[in-house]
């Protein structure tokens, strides 16, 4: 095997060291893989935590929706007359509900309740005959 040197004027000089151009340049390539793989992995986690964070309210609005029709349920045996809205905001997280009772048709009471969690609203309608 040939040892390269380098000649200035007839000279000979030390051999030429190797490069290492190519070692730096896989060195990058690990460096930015592995930056584009972190950062999928908390692209990934931050779209999972939101959805996890829309479900819970979406939930929490419905039950909040149900304690309004059972809000009403309640006044409703203690008063078959009363028709009026009820409303409720000492929840956690700010969660709220509305819920109104006004006469349907045959004797029965048409319930509308909203329950509001976060930024989700639901609505549940529930007829009870009298």
């Amino acid at each position: 095997m040939h040892q390269r040197y380098s000649t200035s004027h007839g000279r000979r000089v030390s051999p030429v060291p190797p490069r290492r151009g190519a070692a730096l340049l896989i060195a990058l390539f690990i460096v930015f893989a592995a930056s584009m793989a972190t950062v999928n992995v908390l692209n990934t986690l931050t779209a999972e935590l939101s959805a996890l964070r829309n479900t819970v309210e979406y939930e929490r609005a419905l039950y909040l929706a149900n304690a309004g029709v059972h809000a009403v349920a309640a006044e409703l045996e203690a008063d078959a007359t009363w028709r009026d809205t009820v409303s409720e905001g000492a929840f956690p997280n700010d969660g709220t509900y509305t819920a109104t009772a006004v006469d349907g048709a045959h004797s029965t009471v048409t319930i509308t309740a909203q329950g509001a969690a976060g930024s989700v609203v639901r609505t549940v309608t529930a007829v009870i005959e009298l």
